[in-house]
């Protein structure tokens, strides 16, 4: 019934609202089944998406209903990976959840969001999405919605009428719409929610590598300039034989344009290898990944480059005119500096170096510390040697269809357990719907017994698991309060309830929880097969960190593996040591046991945690790199301005090693003269990456953007450098034996 208002009261979406459920589906084949992502949408959303096929048709209104027979639209990658592309898959029946499904067309090559598909279907392979009860209950969201605009219609436009639609809503429903539960309806661009994750990580890479090129050009145009002055010979010369302003301009911009498309071309190269990098960044942020490529607009833009900073060093170096012959007949043509102006420049560009590079670095300590930080999180469990794999025994159609069927597929878990803790080196096996550190994906709403919720108040709510007695102590799950759950807790028996530490203070703050009743409530009793008996609590579970290292705990409540049916199962297996060393050997008695039923995410506890942190150790990495090359272009810089100075002032340390200074007094001032320029850049540096670094909080954790130690540490670490880069000419400039040059001068 929302929907069907927002498709009457808001004219700007007449391009057509179209329905869509993420959900899971089971393929089944007859010796192995494959669990696939799936779409459950209604008829109009290809229409709505602007979505043609690529093969057969797509769905239709005539699709939609209960009494429709279902029907399956293949993705362009799923077709060619699981059906190498045969076009022949079209009109053949498919065993899907125990239903047959007719394979109707395979869709164009095309992101999909929120989530990836791999099949799209009609809602009837779901009983419950066509029920009506789901149909014509407003408080029962499980589908989502995406709208195409009315030819001339604006997004403002759109976004005024819904307001208006959904404010009328409130009013007249508001136990649907309960204030203290902060519904909202927000409208999109389809392209901005897109990318909407991956725009921060994406920013910040191109900020990223903006800085190494703001570097990496300062070091050329520095290189630049003191090849200009060993040039200087030779423009006067060519400008005293007739060569104007404008011709030597254009000779330096061949070169310059030679160096920057040969420098370019190598980086093609390079990129065209380490884009898949890239995607894989991108992947975890927007279904989009996939269309990163060095296509033409990425070549256009790294020509336009190329050009730039060859334009730009060809009217950075000094052009003598016609009448510069004179300095060479006064003899002016020796070895110089180029003058004030161009010593400044010089060490101005080697100032921005070392500023860029301290706020690079910056960036990375910062990434770095978080991913550091975010490894030694605890996760709650008291061991981490144990190894996790899914399986799900039980679809959500047999599950909601069929309750009866609960018994067999206890007696085959029992089954898996019992021949997987004969295994060696196994020490306990327990079965649950969720494994741990990982959610559950099912929230419930409680009520406890003797505490009323406040009027308007959202009711209590927790994420629900089922565990078996041995579940706890083989997850290194602690319970530490009460008792954990016995094998008497069977069906048919006391109904009991174990809760984490978060649920127990929320429900009860400051009592005792052991022997206390809740209840479930709310939608799950309506349409789950579950009851709103009172269900004891004998026992208070530690905290775990299920919803990721990064965020905080949840509730959480578990019920009896034997007493509850649930969607999910699993086996949670702890070993004496290398717990992955077990996977074929369980997964071989698993697959016995259920051969047509998908084994899934196979994974040792110690690698959930590192999928936690990839992301972050992905960027942190990235982040590194960029910081480090910038690092070594810069104390290039410096040492290649300092070298160049002492190449020029030759005669002058001669001089004064000969009028009695000594090594180290000639080594001090040119050590002084890198160590200027170095305190200037660090501190520019540390002052941008004070105000720089804010831009990054909501990528680190348990660190500050201003971190002080992180600060201190990459001012240390750039000194460090660049006292380095200054020694090499400060070292060379000691060497210099003053008789020769007194002889050469």
């Amino acid at each position: 019934p929302e929907v069907r208002d927002f498709r009457t009261g808001a004219p700007a979406l007449g391009g057509g609202i179209a329905e869509y459920a993420p959900w899971n589906v089971t393929l089944q084949g007859d010796n192995e089944a494959v669990r696939v992502n799936a779409g459950l949408v209604t008829g109009n959303y290809f229409e709505v998406m602007g979505l043609a096929p690529a093969l057969g048709r797509l769905t239709r209104s005539e699709d939609d209903g209960a009494g429709v027979p279902p029907v399956m639209v293949l993705t362009h990658e799923f077709w060619l990976k699981k059906f190498g592309g045969d076009s022949g898959i079209v009109g053949k029946q498919v065993r899907v959840d125990g239903s047959l499904a007719t394979v109707i067309g395979v869709v164009q090559a095309a992101p999909f969001f929120p989530l990836r598909m791999d099949v799209l279907m009609n809602m009837v392979i779901s009983p419950h999405h066509v029920s009506a009860t789901m149909e014509e209950t407003r408080t029962h969201r499980m589908t989502e919605v995406v709208a195409r605009l009315a030819p001339g219609a604006t997004l403002e436009q759109a976004r005024a009428e819904v307001a208006t639609v959904y404010a009328r809503l409130q009013g007249e429903y508001r136990d649907a719409y309960k204030p203290a539960l902060h519904f909202r309806v927000a409208l999109i661009p389809f392209r901005e929610a897109m990318g909407e994750r991956a725009q921060l990580t994406v920013w910040l890479l191109m900020g990223a590598a903006v800085f190494v090129m703001i570097i990496a050009a300062a070091n050329v145009a520095n290189l630049t300039l003191m090849r200009g002055v060993r040039r200087e010979h030779e423009l006067v010369v060519r400008a005293s034989l007739g060569a104007g302003v404008a011709r030597l301009r254009r000779l330096l911009l061949v070169e310059n344009l030679v160096l920057t498309l040969t420098g370019a071309a190598f980086g093609i190269v390079i990129a065209r290898g380490g884009v898949g990098l890239l995607a894989a960044v991108a992947v975890r942020y927007s279904p989009r990944a996939g269309e990163i490529s060095v296509d033409g607009t990425v070549l256009a833009f790294t020509l336009a480059l190329s050009v730039g900073v060859a334009l730009l060093l060809s009217f950075v170096a000094f052009v003598p005119g016609e009448g510069a012959i004179s300095k060479v007949m006064s003899g002016a043509g020796q070895r110089t500096t180029g003058g004030m102006r161009r010593q400044r420049l010089q060490r101005g560009l080697v100032v921005v170096q070392v500023a860029v590079s301290v706020v690079l670095l910056a960036g990375a300590g910062l990434l770095t510390r978080t991913m550091i930080r975010l490894s030694n999180v605890s996760t709650g469990l008291s061991t981490e040697e144990a190894l996790t794999m899914e399986v799900n025994l039980l679809t959500p159609n047999e599950l909601l269809s069929n309750p009866a069927a609960f018994g067999g597929v206890m007696v085959r878990y029992g089954q898996m357990r019992d021949q997987v803790a004969a295994l060696p080196g196994v020490r306990a096996v327990g079965l649950g719907s969720s494994m741990p550190l990982r959610g559950s994906g099912i929230d419930i709403q409680l009520n406890a017994e003797g505490i009323p919720v406040a009027t308007g108040d959202p009711t209590p709510s927790a994420e629900f698991r089922t565990a078996d007695p041995a579940y706890f102590g083989a997850a290194g799950i602690p319970v530490v309060r009460g008792r954990p759950f016995y094998d008497t807790d069977q069906k048919g028996s006391a109904k009991v309830v174990i809760v984490n530490q978060l649920l127990a203070a929320k429900l009860f703050p400051g009592e005792d929880p052991i022997g206390k009743r809740i209840a479930l409530t709310g939608m799950i009793i309506r349409f789950g097969p579950y009851t709103s008996e009172w269900r004891t609590i004998v026992g208070v579970a530690g905290n775990t960190q299920d919803g990721g290292l990064d965020a905080a705990p949840r509730a959480v409540i578990f019920m009896p593996f034997a007493q509850e049916m649930s969607m999910g199962g699993g086996l949670v297996i702890r070993t004496d040591s290398n717990a992955a060393a077990l996977a074929p050997g369980a997964m071989r008695i698993v697959h016995n046991i259920a051969p047509t039923t998908p084994i899934e995410n196979v994974l040792t506890i110690t690698q959930i945690k590192d999928q936690s942190v990839a992301p972050r150790r992905l960027n942190a990495a990235l982040i590194s790199s960029f910081g480090l090359l910038a690092v070594l272009i810069a104390a290039v810089g410096i040492a290649g301005v300092l070298a160049f100075s002492v190449s020029a002032r030759t005669n002058e340390i001669g001089i004064r090693m000969s009028l009695g200074a000594d090594r180290g007094t000639v080594q001090r001032m040119i050590l002084k003269e890198g160590g200027v320029l170095l305190a200037i850049g660090l501190g520019l540096g540390v002052a941008g990456s004070y105000f720089a670094t804010t831009s990054l909080r909501s990528l680190l954790f348990g660190v500050e953007p201003r971190d002080p130690v992180t600060l201190a540490g990459v001012a240390l670490m750039m000194a460090a450098i660049g006292v380095v880069a200054c020694c090499i000419p400060a070292r060379r400039a000691a060497r210099i034996d003053p008789a020769i040059t007194m002889r050469a001068a």
